[in-house]
This record gives structure tokens, sequence and C-alpha cells, in this order.
């Protein structure tokens, strides 16, 4: 019991652990970027490369949301063999080739009316853009098969490897006066050194090796049901569907995320330009729980999968992964409490701080963000989407609260705290309610397995004598919750 304890203490420190002082490196990277550039660049051309770094991030959604997806499948089929894996996972591969030598085409096509209809002085960084999201995608399926086998340390060394070649390349290219093209021409190399990486890693970690103790058990406990409920083939045949809906299903949670997290600074410089700068400098400052959050996304996704085919609940990953973006922003709220301005002041210089007096209310907004950010993922590990909607309703009203506001910045910070409150508020109470009995047996069902019926008997059940049910029935109402 005692070492049993001590191995999962382990993982849970080093899995989000490793992804978080990750997700801080290359952050501060590219904060530094940032710094650099702003003073190789002149205005106009530091303003260009901010919108192609935009262009970049829109596009770049569809690759993350297939990441989700890969998760979600490379963990629904318990029972498949290295060769049915094999298979889907070279098909997906090809297929996101084709989709890099076509989008790579594209946008060498649509980058000059795109520029000349956006008034964009630079084409190529456009085409840049659009290559780098479209490699993204490639980069992104080695990331999600990295996830699903818990090879946690090398994505996390992936993260740093993919931040560094980008940033060394961009500060080169820009010293040496390539400009906004050098940035984008960074970005690509960038991605392509992290799908390279990811690809050698991924051949080199096996499903069973990362997915030990636990995931071992539930799989050998349902061995023999798994493999007479699943029709021969079916791993072969239908992925590309069932990556297709979790791709959709992602894709409808990250969309309302992102909206989340930037729609303020959009709104207060809409209705309040003036003061927008101090905004924005105030609110890049509040990021930090965001970005510590996605990077820990990367192990809450995989374990809630793997535990949900396991029929239990991964709620000892969840709380690790909360503490691990609350404890930052905790910090941050401590810290505009006693040292708002000071602080501002020296990473922005004095003309930002005037919005120093909102840097502990942003900081505990973004904090409920990054908790809603890592309940999403869960959620979707755990076969929710429903959560998509919640995320909708969420959007919605921070919208209509922030337009309120009417650009004034405390009333701004504050109706955002608000609404970013209630909708992680919101996003925890289904987190409580997939924790329920009848809310698993009602989840969407693992690929491979048909769901139980409500009160715990499989279909099929009522085939085998009253002796021989009553055990499973109990093993799935009760022992199945607890995790060890």
């Amino acid at each position: 019991m005692a070492i049993a304890a001590r191995e999962l203490i382990v993982r849970v420190l080093a899995g989000p652990g490793s992804l978080a002082v990750a997700g801080v490196v290359v952050n501060g990277g590219n904060l530094l970027v940032n710094l650099v550039l702003a003073r190789v660049l002149n205005a106009t051309n530091y303003g260009a490369l901010v919108v192609q770094t935009g262009i970049f991030l829109i596009l770049s959604m569809g690759g993350s949301a297939l990441q989700v997806a890969v998760v979600q499948r490379d963990t629904a089929f318990p029972g498949d063999t290295r060769h049915a894996r094999g298979f889907w996972i070279r098909r997906l591969r090809g297929v996101c080739t084709v989709v890099v030598v076509v989008t790579c085409v594209v946008g060498l096509v649509v980058c000059g009316p795109a520029a000349a209809l956006l008034s964009y002085p630079h084409p190529f960084a456009i085409a840049e853009a659009i290559a780098g999201a479209a490699i993204w995608v490639s980069l992104s399926v080695e990331r999600g098969l990295l996830q699903a086998r818990r090879a946690y340390r090398e994505l996390a060394y992936n993260f740093v490897l993919e931040g560094a070649g980008r940033i060394v390349v961009i500060i080169g290219l820009a010293f040496a006066g390539f400009g906004v093209n050098g940035a984008g021409l960074g970005l690509i190399v960038g991605v392509l050194c992290g799908t390279a990486h990811a690809r050698r890693r991924t051949a080199r970690t096996t499903r069973g090796k990362t997915t030990r103790g636990s995931a071992t058990r539930g799989s050998a406990t349902r061995g023999s049901a798994t493999r007479g409920m699943t029709p021969p083939g079916l791993s072969d045949t239908r992925p590309m569907p069932t990556l297709w809906y979790d791709t959709t299903a992602a894709l409808g949670a990250l969309v309302p995320l992102a909206m989340l997290q930037n729609m303020d600074v959009v709104i207060v410089g809409w209705l309040n330009p003036t003061e927008v700068g101090a905004y924005a400098a105030v609110s890049t400052a509040c990021k930090v729980p965001v970005f510590i959050g996605l990077a820990v996304a990367n192990f809450l996704l995989p374990e809630a999968a793997q535990r949900r085919a396991q029929d239990r609940p991964a709620t000892t990953a969840l709380l690790a992964a909360v503490a691990w973006v609350a404890a930052p922003g905790l910090l941050l709220v401590g810290t505009g409490v006693v040292a708002a301005r000071p602080v501002l002041s020296v990473v922005f210089g004095p003309h930002l701080a005037a919005g120093a007096s909102t840097l502990w209310i942003l900081a505990l907004a973004m904090t409920c963000l990054a908790v809603t950010l890592l309940f999403t993922n869960y959620l979707l590990g755990a076969g929710r989407r429903d959560v998509v909607g919640v995320l909708a309703a969420g959007t919605v009203l921070t919208a209509a609260g922030l337009a309120a506001a009417g650009g004034h910045l405390v009333a701004t910070a504050t109706v955002g705290l608000v609404c970013q409150a209630v909708t992680a508020a919101m996003a925890g109470l289904m987190v409580v309610r997939a924790h329920r009995p009848a809310a698993r047996d009602l989840r969407i069902p693992v690929a491979g397995r048909q769901p139980a019926r409500l009160g715990g008997h499989e279909p099929g059940a009522g085939s085998e004598p009253p002796a021989q049910r009553a055990p499973r029935s109990a093993a799935l109402s009760g022992g199945s919750v607890r995790e060890r």
C-alpha cells in the first residue's frame, strides 16, 4: 500500500510538474523574443508580426483539437493490438502529410489576395503562418500519442525543443534583417523540429510501457469481456469517424476558451482605446496561470481518458493539476494586493502601470479561467462533450458583461472575475456530476465497448445466472469509483 501511494505521488509530481516547468520556460522565452523584436523592429513591422502570430494561433486551433482527439482515440481501445494501433496511426500521418502539402500550396496562392484584403504589407508572412499551422497538425498528432502513453517528460522536452528552435531562429533572422518574414521562418523551423523529435520519441514509446500499473490491471480484468463485445476489425475501420467527432467536440471547447482568454482586451480596446495599453500590460502579466494550465492539461487529459477506459475517475490527477495552476495564481493575487504598481513599472515601464489596481482582480479571474481549462480537459477525457455548451454559455455571459462595463478598467476586471468564476463553477459542477455512477453509465461509450445499463449491469448480463451477475454489478457500482 505504501509503495503504491509513493509511486502515485511520484507520478503526479513528475507529470504535471515537468510540463508546468516546460510551460514556464517556453513562455518566458516567448516574452524574451517579444522584448527583443520590439527593439529590433519598427512599430509598423512589430504590428505586422503580431498579426502574423494571431493568424497562426487561430489556424492552429484545429491541430490542438486533433491532439485531444488523438489522446481519446489511443486510449479508447484497450484491446487493440500493436498492428491495429500502427494501422490507424500510419493512416492519420499520411492524411496529415497530404494536408500539409496542399495547405502550403494554397497558402502561397492566397497570401497575395489576403494581404491586399487586410492591407497587410508582408504577403509571404501570411503564407508562412498558414504553413506553420498546417505543420502544427502533424506535431499535434505526435504530441497526442506521447500524451496517451504518459510520456510526460518526453513531451515536456519536446515543448522546450520546439520553443528553443523557434526562438533562436527568429532572433537570429531578426538581427540578420529578415524582419517579419524571418519570424515566420523561425516559426516553421521550430514546429518542424518539434514534429521530428516527437515522432522519434513516439516510435520508442509503447502504450504498454507507459500505462503500467493500474492501467494494466484494468485491462486484464476486462480483457475477455472487451474482446467478446468488440467486432473483428472495428479498431481498424472506424478510427477516422471517431477522430472527426472528437476533434469537432474539442474544437467547440477550445474556441470559447480562447475567447474567454482574450476578449476583455479586445472590448477595452474598442470602448476605451486610450487605456487599452495599460490594461493589456496587466492582462499579459496575469496570463501565467493560463499558460501553466495549457501545459498541465497535457497531463490531465490522458489521465482522465485512461481512467475512463477503466471506469474510474482521475480525481488525484485533477486535484494535482488544479494545485499547479492555483499556486502561481494566488501568488499573483498577493503581488497585486501588496506591490502592483512597482512590479508593473519595473516589467512594463511606468507609462503602462495605470492599471495597477486591477492586477489582483485579473489574476484571480485568470486563475479561474485556468481551472476552467483543466475542468474542460478532464471532462473531454472522460467523454463528456456537453461541456461545450457550458463554455458557450459562459462566453456569451462574459461578452455581455464586459460590454456593459463600458471599458472602465476596474469595472471590466471585476465583471470578468465574476463571469470567469461562474463559468468555472459550472464546469466544476459538471465534474462532480460526472463522478456519479449513474452519470458515468450515461457518458459517451468508449469505442469498442458498450456502455453499462443504469444500475451497473452490462448488456447481456441478463443471460448470465444471478449468482454471476451480482458480483459484477457490485464491482461496477462501488469498486470502480475508487482510485488507487
